[in-house]
């Protein structure tokens, strides 16, 4: 008769799911707190239960710490060797453009540079030196940034 009841209030017949949900919500409630402030009192007592528990953190930090120092050391040189080699790389590559700079600068001066109309000499002329001057500049200033 107590489950007609029930049925017959809510009106469907998974009622007695919801309201034992409800029921379980309900009670868990104030139950829930006084399980968490167990459970943290337990945790506690774990946590302070004193020199053993630190000896033994310390003991593994001890065996773990040459295993992640020699990892470290190897990440430090490969670091290293990243960095030697971006360096490289970017000589070069500083290397191949001032030359093509100084290509640029020298045929500017051969074709329009060697003009006998004096104007277009000159202004070829002044172009290269422009082109070398800055050149010379930047390349002095992103060899140092490498160093």
């Amino acid at each position: 008769m107590a489950q007609a009841k029930r049925s017959a209030g809510s009106g469907s017949s998974s009622s007695p799911r919801k309201s034992a949900s409800k029921r379980t919500s309900g009670a868990s409630g104030s139950g829930g707190q006084a399980r968490k402030s167990s459970s943290s009192r337990k945790t506690s007592s774990k946590a302070s239960s004193g020199p053993a528990a630190a000896a033994s953190a310390a003991a593994a930090a001890a065996a773990a710490d040459p295993r992640v120092e020699a990892a470290a050391e190897r990440v430090r040189k490969l670091n290293e060797r990243i960095i030697e080699a971006g360096k490289t790389a970017g000589e070069g590559a500083l290397t191949n453009y001032e030359k093509a700079l100084k290509t640029i600068a020298a045929t500017i001066e051969r074709g329009p540079g060697s003009s006998d109309v004096e104007w277009i000499s000159s202004l070829a002329t002044a172009q290269a030196k422009f082109i070398r001057d800055v050149t010379a500049a930047w390349t002095k200033a992103a060899r140092d940034m490498l160093k």
